[in-house]
């Protein structure tokens, strides 16, 4: 193949790599479900109670929430040192010297929610009476209307807006001093936005709460909290069902590939769950069976190719005689066209494709970007976790935050990097697997002295194999931890199948006696 030819296929094949890389990699998050997000990192700074929990020697001091009800009492508690939400803003904001809205500004917008939520949860809501469980139940259905709107952000200029407009009554008891400034709104949002951005566990076949949000140790309330405990730690949010036409208006390739095979793996979450399997237990067996499903049809696809590339393998004696015939053939033109005259004669005999494998991995190529982009955005693999590993969290954020280190025995940190080691290993033995196999049967053969052909050959496709195969771990590494149990998962089955194949050859061969 001439070296411009080389250099257009390389170009298409990186080309149509972006292309498929960025319609693939769609999020599936809906306006609602950002919002719902985005509301678990920003519930405000207000932590309810049923009783007045005033602490003199504390300096807690609670709040009525609303002036005669004594059934709510609130207490601010502005989250600070956090990596998102208020806390990273207002660091962000010091850090560049942008003055940061008062504690009050951020009260009053929590009643203005409040009262929102309340009242789209009971239009008739009288707030003199309201109780302590009835604003819980408000804050947890509508809470998340904070951040609804288009792009997220319109209902929130409303309540900005409307703090704003409240300050020209001095009985509201806020001023124009309590409010943020336009660079700070401006850094908020940049804020909230790269965090929700970064966060695709939306497809899920029916309305449900899924994942873990919010801060490990922030206050955060929930109505599945005992009544007046101290409320703490990440919670699930409602994300909405997606179905094929949300798939296919997101893309070709969402609705061809990623929304099946995520499909699939939340009705196999669901079916093991409804077997009573242990919570995280179910995630990993739908990996299990999602990876069997799509490595056993795309070797039904390119099965033609795949028992090509063993015929070559089974071929290497015969292969290497060839070279061996002509060991000048990397300087000698004449003994290059003869070779590859006789190299060109076998494949023809024996039916063999010697371009398969390019177009082999033209067909997995996007069907493994689908697949990434199915598991990364599967919302039953943000919930629950397996030997404390969430399979939505990839391998290096687990292994490089110190606290996974410590926190519960430093379970989750030790289980991914078993994950990471056995996905290596095992994606290790399958790439060097077949390498192994030709290099065993070039041995059966008598060397006639060296062949820099055969070994610029060799060195090129040993290179290729090292490429291929760091890249995988380090994507590996660096992806959801759903995609590290399918590649070792994909590992075993490539083992297999190629020592399936290597046996039923060398059955093929003795029969002929080869």
């Amino acid at each position: 193949m001439k070296k411009r030819t080389k250099l257009t296929i390389a170009g298409i094949s990186i080309l149509a790599g972006a292309i498929l890389l960025s319609g693939c990699t769609a999020s599936f998050c809906s306006v609602e479900d950002r919002a719902h997000i985005l509301y678990a990192y920003d519930y405000g700074v207000s932590d309810y109670y049923d009783h007045d929990v005033s602490d003199a020697e504390t300096g807690v001091i609670a709040h009525e929430v609303f002036a005669g009800n004594t059934n709510v009492y609130y207490v601010v508690n502005r989250p600070t040192n956090t990596g998102s939400g208020i806390g990273k803003t207002d660091k962000d904001a010091l850090t560049a010297n942008i003055p940061i809205p008062s504690d009050n500004y951020y009260v009053k917008m929590d009643q203005l929610v409040l009262v929102t939520a309340l009242k789209c949860a009971n239009a008739d809501v009288d707030l003199s009476t309201v109780t302590y469980s009835e604003v819980l139940n408000a804050l947890d259905q509508f809470g998340h209307l904070k951040f609804l709107g288009n792009k997220n952000w319109e209902t929130w200029d409303n309540i900005n807006d409307r703090l704003a407009q409240m300050t020209k009554d001095p009985t509201n008891g806020i001023t124009m001093d309590d409010l943020p400034t336009n660079d700070y709104v401006k850094l908020y949002k940049k804020d909230m936005n790269s965090l929700v951005a970064g966060f695709r566990s939306c497809i899920a076949i029916s309305d449900n709460d899924y994942g873990y949000y919010g801060y490990a140790n922030g206050a955060q309330w929930r109505k599945s909290d005992i009544i007046g405990a101290d409320k703490h730690g990440k919670t699930s949010v409602a994300i909405e069902a997606k179905n094929w036409g949300y798939a296919w208006k997101k893309g070709f390739f969402e609705g061809l590939l990623v929304f099946p095979i995520a499909w699939l793996t939340e009705t196999f979450v669901t079916g093991f769950k409804g077997a009573n399997m242990a919570p995280g237990l179910a995630q990993l067996l739908a990996i299990f069976a999602i990876t069997f499903i799509v490595r056993s049809l795309m070797l039904v696809v390119t099965l033609k190719q795949t028992t090509s590339n063993a015929k070559m393998t089974a071929l290497q004696p015969e292969i290497t005689k060839i070279q061996n015939k002509y060991p000048n053939a990397n300087t000698n033109n004449y003994e290059k066209q003869q070779m590859a005259a006789e190299m060109n004669k076998l494949y023809k005999k024996n039916k063999i494709n010697p371009l398969g494998t390019l177009l082999v991995m033209i067909v997995q190529f996007p069907v493994f970007i689908c697949v990434w982009g199915a598991l990364q955005g599967c919302a039953s693999l943000s919930s629950d976790a397996f030997l404390n590993l969430h399979l939505s969290d990839s391998i290096n954020t687990v292994l490089f935050n110190g606290a996974n280190w410590t926190a519960d025995g430093g379970f989750s940190a030790f289980t991914a990097l078993v994950l990471f080691l056995l996905m290596a290993a095992a994606q290790v033995v399958s790439m060097l697997l077949p390498q192994f196999i030709q290099k065993m049967k070039r041995k059966k053969v008598a060397s006639l002295g060296k062949n820099p052909a055969q070994n610029d050959q060799q060195s090129k496709m040993k290179m290729f194999t090292y490429i291929m195969m760091a890249m995988i771990i380090f994507m590996g590494f660096t992806l959801p931890s759903a995609m590290g149990v399918y590649w070792f998962v994909g590992a075993l089955f490539s083992i297999v199948q190629t020592l399936i194949i290597e046996l039923i050859n060398n059955r093929k061969s003795k029969k002929k006696g080869r």
